[in-house]
């Protein structure tokens, strides 16, 4: 009996495993699809290289594209988004799901 048990506390451990693995995935892989580029302007790229690189320096910081890791700019557009904005900013959700309100 205490081999079933610990058979049962091995799966389970592994289980837990592979939960925190395909959360880890899903918080991490950025918004690539085009309904969410196009409400937050939000790009997958996170070091821009090249001309588009160039592009993106030339913005003002509010006007550039949300991008992975790029915390204090993600956080100044959000802030200037929300001051701006008639309703409720919602920047998660506009990412992961394209539209800042539901049924959009």
């Amino acid at each position: 009996m205490p081999n079933s048990q610990s058979q049962a506390n091995q799966a389970r451990f592994q289980f837990q495993q592979v939960l925190i693995a395909v959360i880890l995935v899903a918080l991490l892989t950025p918004a690539t699809s085009a309904i969410a580029q196009q409400s937050t302007g939000w790009s997958p790229v996170i070091v821009p290289r090249g001309e588009y690189g160039r592009k993106i320096r030339s913005m003002p910081i509010p006007e550039r594209p949300g991008r992975p890791l790029h915390v204090y700019g993600n956080t100044i557009r959000w802030r200037h988004q929300r001051r701006h904005s008639n309703g409720w900013s919602r920047p998660m959700r506009s990412i992961f799901l394209g539209s800042p309100t539901v049924g959009r």
